[in-house]
């Protein structure tokens, strides 16, 4: 196990300073951040979640243009979905209930098409591909809060390039061959491969490689010799957006004489690793029926989410893993998050970590200096911190320490 856990925040890119015009938007300013595109602000884009618009002015006073100017917060968005769509369903209210789940799922669909576009920004920022070059030499324990893909992105494109294509990939048409090798089964176009890199195996998952999308069966993928899992991953603590379910809604309708089908017993169960692509709201699909991130929405609620076998399923795991390594760590870097008052879920797991943990070192990248005393207070740790404003000076101090090694 590591002795270095690397502890993420969704401000992680706040501290990136060649990425102030790309940084994926926070808890507060998604809104301003999302509608700075044409794409969204456009009449038809509107249209798709105006019953988001509606429920926020109805609730907030705030109509696309306030949001589009001023901070909104999420967190209380989302509890307050979740608070009127449990006491619609104590009294009975389904009508109320289904159009709180609509309003719900098109703002959650809103997010994950924002955050979704953001990965491919990697690439025009110096920073972040040094970050994943630190954290690919490194190898640690990273746990991070973030839903998005940036980081995986940032550690395959340190890791370069595989160079070593099997042979039964060259000629084919891939849309007449279905049938995957042993040896297309375990490559990679990284040498890092992400469907190793979460700490759990997934039920369905999408080959990670350039050109057309292939699936095979997790049970198979993970059978495959070369196909372990990593012993130093991700932890997703709030999920992922390449991390799906199935929802038991048919992407195409029934026509006249079609018996209704119903999603299948065993793809209830489905935990599935693919990259999703939404369009204009519109969620992904996967043979045939749409498909939901499996992500904690932001809300004072979390623990609700237990309440599904699914997320317990997914979730447990990760968070058991969590406290783990941190109760085992030697060295702990925290960047760009604050630890808000209203998330004791993690504020529990810190503390208990830490119960009988001694920290060595602490290092600690954000703006905001009182967030220093906030992590000292919950690792209870004596010794000075080492704190950086921003990741370029957290990088400087590595390129520091790899000199004088």
């Amino acid at each position: 196990m590591s002795a270095t856990v690397y502890v993420l925040g969704a401000g992680v890119n706040q501290v990136i300073k060649d990425w102030d015009r790309l940084s994926p938007p926070l808890i507060s300013n998604f809104f301003q951040v999302a509608l700075k595109k044409e794409k969204y602000r456009s009449e038809h884009y509107t249209s798709k979640i105006q019953i988001v618009y509606d429920y926020i002015e109805k609730y907030w006073k705030k109509n696309k243009s306030g949001l589009s100017s001023t901070p909104f917060d999420l967190e209380e968005c989302f509890t307050m979905l979740e608070l009127q769509f449990r006491e619609a369903i104590d009294t009975n209210n389904n009508e109320k209930a289904r159009e709180l789940a609509i309003i719900q799922f098109r703002l959650k669909s809103f997010i994950a098409e924002v955050l979704s576009e953001f990965e491919t920004f990697v690439s025009t920022s110096d920073t972040m591909r040094q970050f994943g070059e630190i954290l690919y030499k490194e190898k640690p324990i990273i746990i991070t809060f973030n839903y998005d893909c940036i980081i995986e992105a940032a550690i395959e494109s340190a890791s370069g390039v595989n160079p070593h294509v099997p042979r039964e990939m060259f000629g084919r048409n891939p849309l007449q061959e279905t049938n995957v090798s042993e040896e297309e089964l375990a490559y990679s176009h990284f040498n890092w491969n992400r469907p190793l890199g979460y700490s759990i195996k997934f039920d369905k998952v999408q080959l990670h490689r350039a050109g057309i999308r292939t699936y095979v069966e997790g049970e198979r993928f993970y059978s495959h010799p070369k196909n372990k899992l990593y012993s130093w991953y991700i932890l997703k603590l709030h999920g992922s957006l390449n991390w799906f379910r199935y929802l038991p809604i048919r992407k195409y309708p029934i026509f006249p004489g079609e018996a209704e089908v119903s999603l299948p017993k065993e793809k209830e169960k489905e935990i599935i690793l693919i990259e999703g692509n939404w369009w204009f709201n519109e969620p992904p699909d996967l043979d045939g029926w749409y498909i939901d991130p499996i992500i904690i929405t932001p809300t004072l609620y979390k623990e609700e989410y237990l309440r599904d076998p699914l997320y317990t399923r997914v979730f447990s795991p990760i968070w058991r893993k969590a406290k783990e390594v941190l109760s085992n760590c030697e060295r702990l870097v925290v960047i760009g998050y604050s630890f808000p008052a209203t998330d004791f879920p993690t504020k529990k797991l810190f503390l208990e970590s830490f119960s009988e943990n001694i920290l060595g070192e602490l290092i600690v990248v954000n703006p905001d200096t009182s967030v220093v005393q906030k992590v000292k207070n919950l690792c209870h740790f004596e010794k000075p911190v080492t704190v950086c404003k921003d990741l370029e000076e957290f990088l400087q101090l590595n390129n520091k320490e790899d000199w004088l090694k």
